[in-house]
C-alpha cells in the first residue's frame, strides 16, 4: 500500500516575514505618492501665489498706463486731483480711462481706483468706485490682489526730474499740492512716472518703474465734477471685478 504524504503549510515564522515584506513594500509606495502629493500641492501653492503676482503687477501698470488727468470730489465734496498719495491709508489713487462696460450700462468709462496696503494683515487691496463723484453714500468696491505683502512703497518724478514721496508734492513747489480753498485742482500736474516697490515674502524685492509721459485730459466728453450725466452719481452695474479682464 502506497504511503501518502501530508500536506506541507507556511511556518508562522514564513508568514511572518512575508508580512514584514509586504508591510515594507507598502510603507515604501505611501512615501513614494505622499511624496508626490505633496510635491504637487506646493508647486501649486507657489504657482498660485505667482499668479497673483502676475495679475497684481500687470493690473498696477494698466492702471498708471491708463491714468487721466480727471480730477473727482471726494463723499464730502473736497475736490482730490487726478493722482495723488495724499489720500489716507491709500498708497496711490488716480482716475484711469478704459473701463469696459459691456452691458452698456448709464455710466462713465472711466474709473476711480485706489491702492491700499493694509500693515496689519499685509495684502495688497485695489479699491475703486462705481462713479467718478461720489457721495456719502457711495460704496466701493474691493478687490484682494496680493497676501504676504511685507511693506510698499510708491515714488514719483515730477517734471524737474526729481522723485518725490508724495504727490503732488509739498506746496511751493512746481508740483505742489495747493490746499488753499478755491485752488484749481485742474492745473495740477500729473507726474512723469510712478515707481511702485513691493517687497514680499515668498518672491522678494518686486520694484516696477511706469512711465506716463504726458497723462491725456479729457475734453467735453466729460462732465464736470458734480454733475449728474455719465453715471458719475450713484451706484451703477459692473462687471465683477470692476476691471477689463479680470
Amino acid at each position: 500500500m502506497r504511503r501518502t504524504h501530508p500536506e506541507k503549510g507556511f511556518t508562522l515564522l514564513e508568514v511572518l516575514i512575508a508580512v514584514f515584506i509586504t508591510s515594507m513594500i507598502s510603507l515604501g509606495v505611501w512615501q513614494v505618492m505622499n511624496t508626490l502629493v505633496n510635491s504637487r500641492e506646493g508647486i501649486e501653492r507657489v504657482s498660485g501665489a505667482f499668479r497673483d503676482v502676475q495679475k497684481t503687477v500687470s493690473l498696477l501698470e494698466r492702471d498708471l498706463l491708463q491714468a487721466v488727468k480727471r480730477p473727482v470730489k471726494d463723499a464730502y465734496g473736497e475736490r482730490l486731483p487726478a493722482l495723488t498719495s495724499r489720500i489716507s491709508d491709500a498708497k496711490l489713487e488716480l482716475t484711469r480711462q478704459g473701463w469696459r462696460n459691456p452691458l452698456g450700462d448709464k455710466r462713465s468709462e472711466l474709473q476711480r481706483v485706489a491702492w491700499e496696503y493694509d500693515e496689519l494683515e499685509e495684502r495688497l487691496i485695489r479699491r475703486y468706485w462705481p462713479v467718478l463723484d461720489r457721495a456719502q453714500n457711495t460704496r466701493s468696491r474691493e478687490q484682494e490682489l496680493l497676501e504676504n505683502v511685507e511693506s510698499v512703497e510708491v515714488q514719483f518724478r515730477d517734471t524737474n526730474g526729481q522723485w518725490l514721496n508724495q504727490w503732488p508734492g509739498d506746496s511751493g513747489d512746481s508740483s505742489g499740492f495747493a490746499e488753499a480753498e478755491g485752488t484749481d485742482v485742474l492745473r495740477m500736474p500729473m507726474p512723469r512716472a510712478v515707481e511702485v516697490v513691493i517687497d514680499h515674502e515668498r518672491f522678494g524685492t518686486l520694484r516696477r518703474l511706469v512711465a506716463l509721459g504726458e497723462p491725456m485730459a479729457m475734453g467735453p466728453q466729460v462732465p464736470p465734477m458734480g454733475s449728474q450725466g455719465s453715471g458719475d452719481n450713484g451706484d451703477t452695474g459692473d462687471n465683477e471685478n470692476g476691471e477689463d479682464d479680470e
